[in-house]
């Protein structure tokens, strides 16, 4: 049995660390949990007090998290080469395949759009998701009220944000292959969850080609379909 375990929830933010797992080709165990109602099922509070997935163990360690996964897997496991006589600052920092080197132009764009996806994106699809929730089940009577307030702060708030992050998004990878310049990184890993989800509910407009594009070059690598076929 691997020393690797990652406790997945079915359509969720632990998509990434399988992803990621398959990219390192690394051996893990896997256990996947379905949802209750929705929810993760209150199983996994057993494993952390939490409850929430992605959840992964190693050697005793217990994590949560997306992007502190995908740092923890990085720092420990990804390496290009054999650096066997390198300061173990240096292994941690330098010479990763899904990570550019620390100090360098491309490792601020990484660390920016790592921190972008939780940061700024997903609370702005929470809101669109949580909205389309309490409509759907809303009683007849007050549906027409959520309607109306949801309109409102679509006007307001959430339209401008999310265009205006989008823009953003769709320029940086007008002139960039990836989103930490010309190297896959656990940036993309990590954005690409919340850009799917757009896509698949048909609100990412087709004039964000650049955004359409970079998503298709994501789930066209070997290890994204692994990762799916094992869902």
């Amino acid at each position: 049995m691997s020393k690797l375990h990652l406790h997945h929830l079915e359509k969720s933010r632990s998509f990434r660390i399988l992803w990621l797992l398959e990219e390192l080709e690394l051996p893990y165990q896997l256990t996947k949990y379905e949802r209750h109602h929705g929810l993760a099922p209150k199983s996994l509070q057993k494993i952390h007090p939490m409850g929430k997935a992605p959840i992964l163990q190693d050697n005793g360690k217990t994590l949560i998290e997306s992007a502190n996964i995908i740092e923890y897997l990085i720092d420990n496991y990804d390496q290009l080469s054999d650096q066997q006589d390198a300061q173990p600052i240096s292994q941690l920092v330098l010479n990763k395949k899904f990570r550019p080197d620390y100090g360098s132009e491309a490792y601020e764009q990484y660390r920016y759009w790592l921190h972008f996806t939780e940061s700024s994106l997903m609370p702005l699809l929470i809101i669109r998701l949580l909205f389309a929730t309490m409509i759907e089940k809303s009683p007849i009577g007050i549906k027409q009220v959520a309607k109306l307030l949801k309109s409102g702060i679509d006007k307001s708030y959430l339209n401008h944000s999310l265009t205006e992050q989008l823009k953003m998004l769709d320029k940086h990878l007008g002139s960039n292959e990836w989103l930490a310049g010309n190297q896959f990184s656990g940036a993309d890993i990590q954005l690409e969850f919340g850009i799917n989800a757009m896509q698949e509910t048909h609100s990412l407009e087709a004039k964000y080609a650049n955004i359409h594009n970079w998503l298709k070059k994501c789930q066209a690598r070997p290890a994204y379909q692994k990762a799916v076929d094992k869902c």
